[in-house]
């Protein structure tokens, strides 16, 4: 500390006139300690930003340089940095960027840098002093300096001065200088994307004005995918190609940006990201950059225009890259390449070409590995949405029926216990057996099955559930074309109970559909035993008696048909017979829709 103390004080003697000697003797004080905080907190108290504020300002460039360098030191020390902006360094430091003399300008960018390091003081200090527009200037300057050590260094330290002022701040607040740093940060990465630490730079610093409103719209206006493609292709940096993996799913989360990235070859890029990541891992970073990629790609398929250019009527590069994923041995390529298939099956169309060229092929034989309760949730999820999208088409049905779908899904009815999972797995099951009676019959005669429909037809863990396997039941009854012996095994399970409580639901298609397999079931048998411990006429006095002027004609007509069908058995039918149920149903017999006013008056002479 004695030799500190005269150091100090050989800079005090000749602050009038400063030498870099006195700088030079400090600076080699605090590269030698391992731990500087103590000295560069001593030099502060001791009083030595005044003088450096002196040697920065004085003639001789060498002595600038120097006292911009030593700042630069002593600003690493989070609790110094404080005291350099209230005594004035800021503004000196500012205006020293702009010396054409190379050494002066990058240690002046040096000190604002660290100043600025996590100092939202010292972020507003520069800001106010005109530093956004002295920092525009010099990152232009150094984009066209030679390729010499201390140009690289300059807008190495130029462009890490510029992430440091970004970062967690809001606005430069003028839009057109934001303007012309986007179109120089593009120019930094169109001319230095093979370097390591410049390119870190410029994309993290875009994806700080990505995270505001303004920069968003001034980085999606500029249009940056051509310089991010050139960064994916030739740089070869894990922590350059994670960042800007990073940067384009933070802008890629509107269709246009989507649309975007798909015409500008970003899906191309990234493919090729992880197939050399996948084929030659470089690092500790390749695991989470192929997650990375491949939920981007999976991001990009989100948007219609963007899922439809890198589909390309199925001879899309990047579509036959995914479908490849799907028999890949790694998890997070299968997943990716399942989810993809489940975007691209957004039309009847594609989900018929898709079908046509093996692709449920390709999903159920990879489920079939997976349809256990040992299976990876995620795969099964993402395989189940594939599968359901690629049903909806009315041609896929008998297709995916004929492929083994059934086969596939109904073990995982039993062995399943994660309910994200059952949930889409009773959606894909409700989809395909629309229309198919065999299929529908399959499911109705499984009777571990159905057990485990009517069982979570009564849980209260996830409404989705509770509410699919009651559809389930109900899409069986109604496409089973009335085979006695599903429907008598449906019934002896317990499913009019739930097919009751269904009628009651906030959603007209799930009453409807209630309704119809309630009239279905009742048309083959009723027995009072079926109907006497359920709620069906709480639940037909709250549907008939609602508020609203009339229910949809369809429903009505259903539910009177279901009451018409239970008055074939008096001892059922007399437990339709409260006053509420005579009026709601004396009501419907004055309705205008002939249909219902014939149900109605039929069942109030009956009642």
């Amino acid at each position: 500390m004695e030799e500190i103390t005269a150091s100090l004080e050989k800079l005090r003697v000749s602050s009038e006139n400063p030498t870099p000697e006195p700088l030079d003797e400090l600076l080699d004080h605090i590269h030698q300690q391992d731990d500087t905080t103590e000295v560069c907190e001593g030099l502060v108290n001791g009083g030595v930003l005044p003088l450096l504020a002196s040697a920065i300002q004085s003639s001789s460039e060498e002595a600038q340089a120097k006292g911009a360098e030593l700042v630069a030191e002593l600003a690493k020390v989070e609790s110094c940095r404080v005291g350099c902006v209230t005594s004035g360094l800021v503004p000196i430091l500012v205006e020293k960027m702009a010396s054409t003399t190379t050494g002066v300008a990058l240690q002046a960018c040096r000190a604002l840098g660290n100043i600025c390091y996590e100092h939202d003081g010292g972020r507003v200090s520069v800001m106010e002093s005109g530093g956004a527009a002295q920092l525009l200037g010099l990152l232009q300057r150094a984009a066209n300096l030679p390729n010499s050590p201390d140009d690289h260094q300059l807008r190495l330290v130029s462009t890490g001065f510029l992430l440091n002022l970004l970062n967690s701040y809001d606005t430069i607040q003028d839009q057109s200088m934001e303007a012309e740093l986007v179109d120089v940060l593009c120019q930094y990465l169109d001319k230095f994307a093979e370097d390591e630490d410049i390119p870190t730079h410029v994309l993290l610093s875009l994806t700080c004005m990505a995270d505001t409103e303004v920069g968003r719209g001034l980085v999606v206006s500029r249009d940056i995918t051509p310089q991010l493609v050139r960064v994916l292709k030739i740089n070869e940096s894990a922590e350059v190609t994670e960042t800007a993996l990073e940067l384009i799913t933070n802008i890629a989360e509107t269709e246009c940006v989507k649309t975007q990235v798909a015409k500008g070859g970003i899906c191309e890029a990234v493919v090729d990201v992880v197939r050399r990541h996948r084929n030659s891992p470089s690092s500790d970073l390749s695991p989470p950059i192929i997650k990375t990629a491949t939920d981007l790609i999976v991001l990009i398929l989100v948007g219609d225009e963007s899922m439809n250019i890198i589909y390309d009527s199925g001879n899309g590069p990047v579509y036959k890259e995914l479908v490849e994923w799907l028999t890949s041995d790694l998890e997070d390529l299968q997943i990716a390449g399942a989810l993809a298939m489940g975007n691209f099956a957004r039309s009847d169309a594609h989900c018929i070409q898709m079908v046509e060229s093996g692709i449920a092929e390709k999903l159920l034989k990879v489920l079939s590995s997976h349809n256990s309760g040992e299976g990876d949730i995620r795969l099964q999820h993402a395989l189940l949405s594939a599968l359901r999208n690629l049903s909806i088409a009315r041609q896929n049905k008998p297709e995916l029926v004929k492929q083994g779908v059934l086969e596939v899904l109904l073990p995982m009815a039993t062995a399943i216990e994660t309910f994200p999972v059952v949930f889409k797995l009773l959606a894909t099951l409700r989809m395909i057996i629309d229309g198919q009676s065999e299929a529908a019959v399959k499911v109705g005669k499984d009777s571990k099955v159905v057990t485990r429909l009517v069982n979570w037809c009564y849980t209260k863990d996830h409404p989705g559930v509770q509410g699919e396997s009651s559809r389930l039941l109900a899409w069986t009854i109604k496409n089973c074309e009335g085979d006695e012996e599903v429907i008598k095994s449906l019934v002896s399970s317990g499913c009019v109970a739930p097919l009751v409580l269904m009628l009651g639901s906030e959603h007209a298609v799930m009453v409807n559909e209630a309704a119809l397999a309630l009239v279905l079931a009742f048309a083959k048998d009723v027995q009072k035993e079926m109907v006497e411990n359920t709620k069906l006429v709480e639940v037909l006095t709250f549907v008939l008696g609602n508020p609203s002027p009339y229910l949809p004609v369809e429903i009505v007509v259903n539910i009177l048909s279901m009451m018409t069908a239970l008055s074939a058995d008096e001892p059922t039918f007399e437990l339709l017979k409260t006053e509420q149920l005579k009026e709601a149903v004396e009501k419907y017999s004055e309705h205008e829709n002939e249909q219902i006013k014939s149900l109605a008056t039929a069942l109030k002479e009956k009642m």
